[in-house]
């Protein structure tokens, strides 16, 4: 079959010429492609990823490792520190829910001494082991006004609250990145955590999620919310998300309470004890960077929310 530009240009010559143009032309064509092939799958120069990851320059820096406990004792001191917090323990309304932070919170903001377990409703525990609050009375949620525990009801509280009141419920996963937070559900009204959003959804008091970084994920969580809330048939303790955003307080915000200072997590886990726990890079000036560390070392030794057998013989 012949070529449209043979039909278009029938001198021999002019045929030729073109052809032996076209093939310039295709080769130059080629050559650009490969460049521009080659060149995406080199990687970045140094000065290049520099440029995209500004580096902050800091004076000092020091790691900070932390136990699962110590994280949470820590987040219990930082909010106790917290300056709205203390506001509206002199002239408002905080209620501190169950959870295994929120028994330290409790400890720190109401004076609480009780049992460990008794002051939490869900929980989760090795499928090997014996739940440890088995058989214990659980306690009702805190309420405290003008930082007095008052006797009233957990419902009746959230009503009384205003748009500054707070009231503490912590998660069972976070996404710091989006400042997500999920807590699991496995009532069939929607818990704690439903009763409260009810009013903290509406501007009438504050959601704060007490929760460390041992419980962090890349997942967005309102994804998986919309995973884990469908209609899939699910077996027994498959549970339900509550998700929130933008109203989480970790570790890193603790100890930015006590120093100006800028705080990264730089590694997760461990062993001997460290399981779970969680790396701090305290980045700032010598002073501040030592002030946080200072806050750390009252924390070293905190022990276990369940101590073991062998721990409480040693």
């Amino acid at each position: 079959m012949k070529k449209c530009w043979l039909i278009k240009y029938p001198n021999w010559k002019s045929n030729q010429i073109k052809t032996s143009n076209m093939k310039i032309i295709n080769y130059i064509l080629v050559t650009v492609i490969a460049l521009s092939f080659s060149s995406c799958m080199q990687q970045p120069k140094e000065k290049e990823i520099t440029e995209t990851t500004p580096q902050q320059a800091y004076e000092y820096m020091t790691t900070a490792r932390l136990t699962v406990s110590e994280s949470k004792r820590l987040i219990a001191k930082g909010v106790s520190a917290n300056k709205e917090v203390k506001d509206r323990l002199e002239n408002g309304i905080v209620i501190i829910t169950l959870g295994t932070t929120n028994t330290y919170l409790a400890e720190e903001l109401a004076g609480l001494s009780t049992p460990r377990g008794s002051f939490v409703t869900g929980r989760i525990f090795p499928s090997s082991k014996e739940d440890f609050a088995k058989g214990m009375k659980r306690r009702s949620e805190i309420v405290l006004m003008k930082g007095k525990p008052v006797d009233i009801s957990y419902a009746d509280a959230l009503s009384c609250m205003n748009e500054k009141d707070i009231v503490f419920k912590g998660a069972n996963m976070v996404n710091y990145a989006k400042c997500q937070a999920a807590v699991c559900v496995g009532a069939p009204d929607g818990g704690t955590v439903a009763k409260l959003r009810k009013y903290t959804d509406q501007g009438k008091g504050r959601w704060i999620v007490p929760v460390g970084l041992e419980k962090e994920t890349t997942q967005d969580l309102f994804e998986m919310q919309k995973l884990t809330n469908g209609d899939t048939p699910r077996g027994k303790g498959t549970v339900r998300l509550n998700v929130t955003q933008g109203n989480i307080y970790t570790e890193i915000e603790a100890l930015k309470e006590f120093a100006d200072v800028d705080v990264h997590v730089t590694a997760k886990g461990g062993v001997d004890g460290a399981e779970g726990g969680v790396s701090l890079l305290i980045c700032g000036t010598k002073a501040e960077v030592e002030k946080a560390e200072n806050i750390v070392k009252q924390l070293q030794g905190e022990p276990a929310f369940v101590e073991s057998t062998s721990d409480s013989k040693k």
